[in-house]
């Protein structure tokens, strides 16, 4: 399957995405093991996602963070406003996204202090904090601000710092989504 990039092609992949997964052995093993990596309320719907978007509320976000979004993002959000456990990480609803340095302060205050990462704090200091696990070991999803492509879209990372390693660059928010979907 292609990278999804409209709204008719992100309903498709998350819905094939969606069937494979809410039901499958790895969702069923972690219930069983009291991990709860879908909610119940998600769980008994039959779908890891939310009601979409609307485009006020992402025009909103948008306003707030004083960027226009990757069009590849903003057509998932509107036909997901988030997503519980894609590739360990849950997505935030638009609402919930901010720039890394707003969201997570206290952590590059530490990392400032024992000066790890810092070699990361240009990426991260314009990156948006688009999703991230849920207790694991610290995985973020970020949108790059200054890495924007004609066709709009944004290079998209994942990042597991406590690994330590460094930030994983996807081609944009669709390919991110693709290859952890297929993990």
């Amino acid at each position: 399957m292609t990278k999804p990039l409209t709204v008719g092609e992100w309903r498709a992949f998350l819905t094939d995405y969606n069937a494979r997964h809410i039901d499958s052995e790895e969702v069923r093993e972690a219930i069983a093991e009291h991990r709860q990596v879908i909610s119940e309320e998600r769980l008994k719907a039959g779908w890891a996602g939310t009601e979409p978007a609307g485009e006020e509320a992402i025009l909103s976000a948008e306003k707030r963070l004083g960027v226009q979004l990757p069009p590849s993002y903003r057509n998932f959000l509107h036909v997901s406003d988030g997503w519980e456990d894609i590739g360990l990480v849950d997505l935030h609803r638009v609402g919930d996204i901010g720039w890394f340095t707003d969201l997570e302060p206290e952590l590059l205050e530490a990392w400032t202090r024992f000066d790890v990462f810092t070699d990361q704090f240009p990426l991260l200091k314009r990156s948006l904090l688009i999703g991230q696990d849920d207790g694991g070991s610290g995985c973020y999803w970020l949108l790059h601000a200054d890495s924007v492509r004609e066709d709009g879209e944004w290079t998209a990372y994942e990042w597991w710092p406590g690994d330590g390693d460094d930030p994983e660059p996807y081609d944009d928010f669709a390919t991110l989504v693709r290859e952890a979907a297929n993990t």
